[in-house]
């Protein structure tokens, strides 16, 4: 099912025809995904154990293994990643980079068995 389109710290977007451009499939769940992890630790009244808050980390000293933890359990949550096989996540340090932290995610679709993967960078 097709949701509006929003990227993390962007506004709505709109189509070519004036339309506020949605957004379904890959894309959709990488927006949840990103959305997740990106909002803060019981930053929703109604909902206090979504979000992971990695935004409120930068700056902490976190090892790797701590932030796949992390980034593990938030991705257990989501409905869409399938558990089985278990999502593969990549945590490295660019030194040459002040210290950014690349998160690469490779999960399966729970509905079609597709693999799908992406980055974050911070």
């Amino acid at each position: 099912m097709a949701d509006v389109s929003l990227e993390w710290n962007a506004d709505f977007m709109v189509d070519a025809t004036g339309d506020l451009l949605v957004i379904d499939g890959d894309d959709e769940v990488r927006q949840r995904l990103e959305r997740r992890l990106f909002t803060a630790v019981q930053g929703y009244v109604w909902h206090p154990s979504y979000g992971a808050g990695l935004p409120q980390k930068i700056g902490s000293v976190l090892s790797a293994s701590q932030i796949r933890s992390i980034v593990a359990s938030q991705l257990a949550e989501e409905a869409s990643v399938a558990p089985n096989p278990p999502p593969q996540l990549t945590v490295a340090t660019d030194l040459n980079n002040s210290g950014a932290v690349r998160i690469g995610i490779q999960y399966f679709d729970a509905q079609t068995g597709v693999s799908v993967s992406f980055a974050i960078t911070s």
